[in-house]
């Protein structure tokens, strides 16, 4: 079976009871339209240019990309907001599993969200490709490059590596007959921290969990606006600001250790499914951790309120 039927098959599936309000890759017209250029483009001497394509097929595919990250990040974010919800909301999640399980349902949506942004990926991958064939252009690939640098790459959004975090930190035995469970693998060692997303096609995807700061295993990890992952207090040295000030505290100029990009941290996630998987998989490493950060925490307040005073009381 083609991918074009197959992607259908997803969506009437799917439409229903989970891909209702949520966007997708158009494959389907998207394909139409192409077909419609290379019959106009056997006419032309120029495959290259395609005056069309150029200024409709890419404009509509940045939109659906656009549309299908923000619904891919909002369904994850509500999906994780009881799971790690402070106070008295997580008081409240054993009392409401007496009723239904709740834990059970998060976990099947959780599956249900890595084969809709796994979908939509190859969609995306698929008919960039055929683009270039069409046209005999790399245009598709640099495509794919621009919706990376203004990060609206789904494969390459944080929220997908904490979504993974959240099905790593469940019990297995919950979604061990989901058929999507086994994408995910993690491993931890002292070389490298890896986070392995396996898709079909197959396509193997490879997300480092490494501060690339202290060059250790992410600890109180945040992801900045710009994907790139770092520990809590290594983030906040980055940015010239304190630990216990935050990262939202940071000057706008502030820019990415990695790449550079300017402003960048006042809208860092804060991972906390990751800070989990890392407190289960690495206990010793993150208690370790946790004396280091509060020690520093300590360190710099009591820095911080000595200068104002002195600013105060002028010595």
């Amino acid at each position: 079976m083609k991918f074009g039927e197959i992607f259908t098959e997803y969506l009437q599936g799917e439409k229903e009871r989970f891909l209702i309000n949520c966007s997708h890759v158009e494959y389907k017209r998207l394909k139409k339209v192409l077909k419609r250029c290379r019959t106009s483009d056997a006419k032309n001497i120029d495959q290259h240019s395609c005056q069309f394509c150029d200024e409709t097929f890419f404009t509509e595919l940045m939109k659906e990309a656009s549309d299908v990250a923000g619904c891919f990040r909002s369904r994850v974010r509500r999906l994780l907001h009881l799971h790690s919800a402070p106070g008295v909301q997580r008081c409240l999640v054993p009392f409401r599993q007496c009723f239904r399980n709740d834990h059970q349902a998060m976990v099947q949506e959780c599956g249900l969200l890595i084969k809709y942004v796994a979908m939509n990926a190859i969609a995306m991958r698929k008919i960039l490709k055929k683009y270039d064939k069409v046209h005999g252009s790399a245009n598709g690939m640099k495509f794919k490059s621009k919706l990376h640098s203004e990060h609206i790459e789904i494969l390459q959004t944080p929220w997908l590596i904490e979504l993974g975090a959240f099905y790593l930190n469940s019990d297995e035995s919950v979604g061990e007959n989901s058929g999507v469970f086994d994408s995910f693998s993690c491993e931890f060692d002292t070389l490298e921290s890896l986070m392995v997303l396996t898709l079909p096609g197959p396509v193997k995807l490879e997300y480092n969990l490494t501060c690339a700061v202290c060059l250790d295993l992410v600890f109180n990890p945040f992801a900045l606006s710009c994907g790139h992952l770092f520990c809590k207090s290594c983030a906040c040295s980055a940015a010239s600001v304190m630990i216990f000030q935050g990262l939202k505290t940071a000057n706008a100029e502030a820019k990415c250790p990695i790449c550079r990009e300017a402003g960048v941290y006042a809208s860092a996630v804060h991972m906390v499914e990751l800070h989990m998987l890392v407190k289960n998989r690495c206990n010793e490493y993150w208690k370790e951790r946790v004396v280091g950060e509060r020690a520093e925490t300590v360190k710099q307040s009591k820095t911080y309120w000595d200068m104002q005073t002195k600013n105060m009381i002028g010595y």
